[in-house]
């Protein structure tokens, strides 16, 4: 039976609660606990910001969802989100190897596969003939999904408000996803989690009252985040007859993703290492090209609601899914094309730019 609005309402105010509440007693002690992440280097914040918004949004999804049951099926999802939360938490406090860190989301993705039998199966029938099966690909193919949605992600986590809001909106679809399919264990942890997120962004979010984020998701929160959407897109999409559409579940997580890959891939073309980070991603693009940190967080956040709807309300109309795969395909290697070369028109530009104002200067310090 499906969880009333009430339980679900009541469910969203607890996480918000304990997520706000939570955020704001873990700052006070960030410092002691080493979780404080220091201005300087590609960093735009102008002094030490806790990073404490993982163990926050956790610990209001471990409360709230056992209070409403949400882990009668869902059990194993619990210590697999443990594991990434405990890796996130000690690269914040320290260092850890990209390597060990990889280790460690295989092994929480061969809890997710093993224990809980989410596997992808199947990714839908993507070219009109008839869905297309894993078989012996199957979990490889979960295990690679999962840590792609992950690292996507925690990639995208570059600008206050950014990354939080992005995930808001993605479980926000897939909640509506669960309760399409009366999936009422999906639909709370869904509803949990936005509840968690939404309570970390009062202080996370550039508002009105705060000029710079006062807290931040950190490997943690970001982490977290991913896999818990990398579990459901694949648990909501292999239930049978009904579930979401594969290819419906990449729309809703279509800018992180096409970020990811896009600007992986350009390093890659130009002999770099696709995992050292740099100020390549669509958000420094929007930044660059004048946009604020608010009109660019919105602008992004806005772009990826667009994207959860056409997956969503395609899914609901039964929209046949290679009218989703093409679109979704030629999308983003159109986004790709015109990044590059968005880029590099930039990169052009501002050598002439400081060369004619080095111009323009030379008689004012003449004067001088």
């Amino acid at each position: 039976m499906l969880a009333s609005f009430e339980t679900l309402s009541s469910a969203f105010v607890l996480a918000l609660c304990i997520g706000a509440a939570l955020t704001a007693v873990l700052c006070r002690f960030a410092a002691r606990l080493r979780l404080l992440d220091a201005p300087g280097g590609r960093k735009d914040h102008s002094h030490p910001v806790p990073m404490v918004g993982g163990i926050a949004i956790f610990v209001a999804l471990l409360a709230a969802g056992s209070a409403f049951g949400a882990w009668e099926r869902d059990t194993y999802l619990l210590p697999a989100l443990a594991l990434v939360v405990a890796v996130g938490l000690w690269d914040d406090a320290a260092t850890v190897s990209p390597r060990l860190k990889l280790v460690i989301q295989v092994f929480a993705s061969a809890l997710m596969i093993a224990g809980a039998g989410v596997v992808l199966r199947s990714v839908g029938d993507l070219v009109g003939w008839r869905p297309i099966g894993m078989s012996v690909l199957a979990v490889p193919m979960s295990i690679f999904a999962l840590v792609g949605v992950v690292n996507a992600l925690n990639m995208i986590d570059g600008l206050d408000g950014l990354c939080g809001s992005v995930a808001l909106i993605a479980f926000a679809w897939y909640a509506a996803a669960a309760a399409q399919g009366g999936l009422t264990g999906p639909l709370l942890v869904a509803v949990i989690l936005c509840g968690a997120i939404a309570g970390f962004l009062v202080f996370n979010l550039r508002l009105p009252w705060q000029r710079e984020a006062r807290a931040f998701l950190g490997d943690a929160g970001s982490l977290t985040l991913g896999f818990a959407l990398g579990w459901l897109a694949i648990d909501l999409t292999q239930r049978g007859g009904g579930a979401l559409y594969p290819i419906s579940a990449l729309w809703i997580l279509l800018l992180p993703l096409a970020d990811c890959v896009s600007l992986m891939t350009r390093r890659l073309q130009r002999g770099s290492n696709p995992f050292v980070a740099d100020r390549e991603h669509i958000h420094h693009y929007l930044l660059a090209r004048g946009l604020t940190h608010q009109q660019t967080v919105a602008t992004l956040v806005a772009i990826s609601a667009a994207f959860g709807a056409v997956g969503y309300f395609g899914w609901r109309l039964a929209i046949p899914e290679p009218w989703l795969f093409w679109p979704f395909c030629v999308g983003y290697f159109t986004y790709h094309a015109w990044i590059k070369a968005a880029w590099k028109r930039l990169r052009s530009i501002e050598p002439a730019q400081e060369k004619r104002g080095a111009l323009e200067d030379r008689p004012a310090r003449a004067l001088g």
